[in-house]
């Protein structure tokens, strides 16, 4: 394996491991969810990584919110919030404005292919880093090759289901943490936390085990990828 971050998936579910609900909308997966796993998490990272479809859905912010966690992650050495990855194919439709381009103060970095136009890239590179890397499924293993180089040692990955699914199929994970919720979200359209092409009966993944952290309205199970 050449060179890479650390990659730590860190995403939550509802109790029958839903993501959003089936019309692609954010939802809470536990009673009073408090978020400290998800925060708690972005502390130590250099960096959050997540794919296209996230961006366009969520828009989210990516950052650690309060002054209080700053101020902890620059105990670490660490910059004041971590920086933002993207990791899409075509970004042709991507609006610059927004919260992962707007708030905050975080270096902004895309993994795009060929499918978006010179135009394109020249505007993102406006805010942010955009690196090309294929014509039409972006190199994974190249995109944390050039993050490793950017001093990227830790990198906390938080969705979507493809983006997780691909960087598991080509053995680019080193730990999952998965919050599994008390709620019960339905739908056969739903998004789950593994979603992409799937493996088949002989390639399916095997996780091992490594710790389970039990609160009143959720668990988180710890697994590393075998």
């Amino acid at each position: 394996m050449k060179k890479k971050p650390y990659v730590l998936v860190c995403t939550g579910v509802s109790f029958d491991g839903k993501i959003s609900n089936a019309r692609k909308q954010q939802i809470e997966i536990a009673e009073n969810d408090d978020k400290d796993l998800l925060y708690k998490t972005r502390i130590i990272t250099d960096a959050v990584m997540i794919g296209g479809n996230t961006l366009r859905i969520d828009d989210s912010g990516l950052t650690v919110k309060t002054d209080e966690r700053r101020k902890r992650r620059k105990k670490l050495g660490k910059t004041e919030e971590p920086a933002k990855v993207v990791v899409i194919s075509n970004a042709n439709s991507i609006k610059t404005k927004g919260a992962f381009f707007d708030r905050g103060n975080a270096e902004k970095i895309i993994f795009t292919t060929k499918k978006t136009s010179k135009k394109k890239i020249e505007e993102l590179r406006k805010k942010s880093k955009v690196y090309v890397l294929g014509k039409n499924k972006v190199n994974l293993a190249k995109a944390m090759e050039i993050l490793y180089d950017l001093g990227i040692r830790h990198l906390m990955v938080e969705g979507g289901g493809i983006l997780n699914f691909n960087l598991l199929k080509e053995n680019l994970i080193d730990e999952i943490n998965l919050k599994i919720g008390n709620l019960v979200v339905g739908g056969e359209k739903a998004k789950t936390f593994m979603e992409g092409k799937g493996f088949n009966i002989l390639t399916t993944r095997k996780v091992k085990f490594k710790e389970i952290i039990k609160k009143p309205n959720y668990i988180i199970i710890k697994a590393v990828p075998k």
